[in-house]
């Protein structure tokens, strides 16, 4: 079984060069995104076993230029071999498990998919997410940054308001000429579904991904909702008959991901060390998001956990 690791990256370089020598595997490639902004270059990655991609897109947050970086990289996977498997992970990840473990839990669950999906309903944000038009989210976070930058927080929230009301304005002014995502999604036979943007999908489903992504209509509609990276994926694996042979709960989810993380105000917090007991206590194989410059010791602690681990399964394995 060949596995492909894609893997967006953005900042932290000696972050990165660690969680591609933790990943190291004879069956396991590895291809990166560095995106545009980036503070240094592919060149300087102090390691020869990976390719990256040859696009570099400027990614910003919730935006349909997160959803071209992970097709860029999808797209150089499929250019190097077949893969049976594709880990789609961000740089601020790390293995909880050794990558022996992780390929040969794989191996003994191919081809199912690993992934979370949330469906619609009347109090959570996947319904929120299709109701209106957004546009330009770039410019409303650089502003909210700026505000936080150089006011109180008392001022922020006040001040925000008025960023934030006018591109409501000018987004609403939109759907008077174009229909909300969820009108448009329902009108070609779309359900509406979100979910974690990280996701191990098997290659029979990421073809039907590719299609997905060459249909310009889907991508178009997919682009104007609120989250298209926790959007994409989802609603098109659900809307495919062919595929969603996932069973869903009776909330009309599919929880069936692989990632650690806590989430505050809508967003995953740093780990550190003060997590370590709850991330290898919770039977994930990754954990996000992580900083090296908030803290490198949780890395410490896994790593040191990771030894320890191959030790007692090989003198498991010798005794027996």
């Amino acid at each position: 079984m060949k596995v492909a690791v894609l893997l967006l990256a953005h900042k932290n370089k000696e972050q990165l060069e660690r969680l591609v020598s933790k990943l190291q595997h004879k069956n396991i490639d590895i291809f990166i995104h560095l995106d545009s902004k980036a503070d240094f270059e592919p060149s300087d990655i102090n390691n020869a076993d990976v390719i990256f991609t040859e696009n570099r897109i400027d990614v910003g947050l919730f935006e349909f230029s997160m959803v071209k970086a992970q097709f860029e990289l999808i797209n150089t996977a499929h250019q190097y071999g077949k893969y049976d498997y594709y880990i789609l992970m961000s740089a601020q990840c790390y293995p909880i498990r050794g990558v022996d473990y992780i390929y040969n839990y794989l191996s003994d669950h191919y081809p199912e998919s690993f992934i979370e999906i949330v469906a619609p309903k009347e109090d959570n944000y996947v319904k929120v997410n299709f109701e209106h038009i957004y546009i330009l989210k770039r410019l409303k976070l650089k502003i909210y940054a700026f505000l936080k930058k150089h006011f109180s927080f008392k001022a922020y929230r006040i001040l925000r308001y008025i960023p934030g009301g006018m591109i409501f304005l000018i987004s609403r002014a939109k759907e008077l000429f174009v229909k909300s995502p969820k009108v448009n999604l329902q009108k070609m036979g779309f359900e509406m579904y979100c979910g974690s943007q990280w996701w191990i999908l098997p290659d029979a489903i990421i073809e039907k991904m590719i299609k997905s992504y060459e249909n310009k209509a889907y991508c178009k509609i997919v682009s104007d909702t609120f989250s298209c990276d926790e959007t994409f994926f989802q609603t098109a694996i659900m809307s495919d008959s062919d595929i969603s042979i996932m069973t869903p709960d009776d909330n009309g989810n599919i929880i069936n991901r692989k990632w650690f993380y806590i989430f505050e105000n809508g967003h995953p917090i740093i780990l550190t060390k003060d997590h370590y007991d709850q991330i290898i206590s919770s039977g994930m194989l990754f954990a996000r998001k992580f900083d090296v410059t908030v803290d490198s010791e949780i890395l410490n602690m896994l790593d040191e956990t990771d030894i320890l681990e191959n030790r007692l399964e090989k003198r498991f394995t010798n005794t027996n």
